[in-house]
Parts: structure tokens; sequence; C-alpha cells
């Protein structure tokens, strides 16, 4: 059981690491990116009551390592929550060949995330805690490397978590969904071994502050006009067709405000609405 497993883990963690390759420019800058250490609590310490909390999960994941137990989670170990799982949630196939314009609005805001997650991570120098317990992970080939990297918070936590905000924003429909895909990844992080209970909800924290920050773009906002688009395309939506349809017949484009709401036509009032994936203003 536990050899299958593994091998399962090493073919997923292989596929993520095609991912976040063609669209890595953020949408944020070093200067206009929030800095985690100014909200994110700071990690508890070996001595101090709150450790108790991550002390119980670890030994959770423990018991769940020792009797092969691990079901779901063990199978949503790295990739999977970024490609399968969240193809599954939405039912369409994630690819650079099939859904370009998502991806490149997942992977921009996740490189911001990522971003954000190494200037707290590096700051706090976490050890993991198999590395701190001088016990196996459930990945023990790649126990060495793991162990000279830092815990706090969950870099792949809060990738995933920010999967499933972007996501969410091109198809809230499935927003509970992937909500619960991206949770069943940060646990696993921590049955695995590799983070603290307390390293993934930092995380979410980190995400969601990310989050709402590059949603407040323009470049963020145009681009999830597309990416909306693109997901009602291949999902045979109606509405989606028939203003193929009429952009095709009148050469006029679908007209957004700036929260990604669909409009009847192009405002007259003076503002910024968005067609043709650009910025248009009105004065």
């Amino acid at each position: 059981m536990k050899k299958i497993l593994m091998m399962a883990a090493a073919a997923m963690m292989a596929a993520m690491n095609g991912w976040a390759q063609q669209y890595t420019e953020p949408y944020l800058t070093d200067e206009t990116r929030p800095n985690g250490l100014l909200w994110l609590p700071e990690p508890p310490s070996l001595t101090s009551a709150e450790f108790t909390y991550d002390f119980y999960y670890y030994q959770q994941g423990r018991v769940l390592r020792e009797q092969d137990a691990l079901s779901e989670l063990a199978l949503s170990d790295e990739s999977a929550a970024l490609s399968d799982v969240f193809s599954e949630a939405l039912d369409i196939n994630l690819s650079y060949d099939t859904t370009p314009e998502i991806l490149q609005l997942v992977e921009r805001a996740t490189n911001d995330a990522h971003k954000a997650n190494s200037v707290v991570k590096n700051h706090y120098k976490r050890v993991r805690p198999f590395a701190q317990f001088k016990e196996a992970s459930l990945k023990p080939e790649t126990d060495e490397e793991e162990a000279s990297t830092y815990s706090y918070p969950s870099g792949h936590s809060s990738r995933g978590w920010m999967f499933a905000l972007v996501l969410a924003s091109v198809a809230p429909e499935c927003a509970e969904q992937l909500f619960d895909r991206a949770l069943t990844y940060a646990n696993n992080r921590v049955v695995c071994g590799h983070h603290w209970k307390s390293d993934t909800d930092a995380s979410l924290m980190l995400a969601a502050g990310i989050f709402a920050t590059v949603v407040s773009t323009d470049e963020y906002r145009a681009q999830l006009v597309k990416a909306r688009e693109e997901y009602l395309r291949l999902k045979g939506d109606p509405t989606a067709v028939r203003s193929a349809r009429t952009r095709a017949a009148t050469g006029s484009a679908a007209v957004y405000d700036m929260q990604g709401r669909r409009l009847d036509t192009a405002p007259t009032a003076p503002g910024i609405y968005i067609s043709e994936g650009q910025k248009k203003i009105v004065k």
C-alpha cells in the first residue's frame, strides 16, 4: 500500500513541475504586494501552549502514515489538486492547450502568492515537523532536500488556496468544490509530515490577503473576462454561444463592468468598463 502511494506521489510531483512555467509575471510588484510579516501571526514556539495544536495534528498524521490509512489525502499529494482534482471540480481539463486564458489568470496570481509566502518563510525559518522529530515523512526520498527548506507558511497550501480562489472567480458556481479540494490539499501537507497545522492555517490567510489585492488590479480584471468567456465556451453555456454569435455578426464585443459583470450595452456615463479584454474609459 505504502509503495503504491509513494509511486503516486512521485508521479504527481513530476506533473507539478510543468505548472507555473508559461505565465510567470505576477500581477503585483514587491512594492504593491502586501507583506505577510505585518499581519500573519508568528508561528508558535515549541514551548508555547499554542504548539499543542500543532503537535496534536502531527500525531494524527503519524498514525495515518503508520497505518497506511491515508485514502484520498495521500492521493491528493503535490500536484493532483493543482491539475487533476481542480479540473474535476470544474469538469473541464485545465491545460495550456485547452484553457490558456484561465491558466494565465491562475498562474500569475499564484506567483504573487509564492513570492509573498517566501518573504514570511525566509524570515521565520521554521523547521519542518518530520525534521523536528527526526522521523521519516510520507515521502522519505525527499526528506533530505525538504529538511533544508522552511515550513511556515506552507508554500504548497498557499498555491493551492490561490488556485481555488482564482478559479472560484472564474466559476463561482463551483466555489464549494474548489475550496473543498484546496482544504484537502492543505490538510495532506500536514498528514505527510511536511507542515505543521498552523503552517497551513497561515497559508489560507496569506492567499486570501494576496488575492484580495490582486483582484483590485486592472490587469487581473481584464484577464478574468477572458478566462470567464473561455470557461463558458468549454462548458457549452448557451449565453456564451449567443454572445459569440452576436460578436461575429455585429463586430461588437461583450461588455463588462469592473467587477466582471456582463452589461447589455457599453455605458455612456463617465466611468470604466472592459471590452475585448481591454479597459475602456468613458469621460
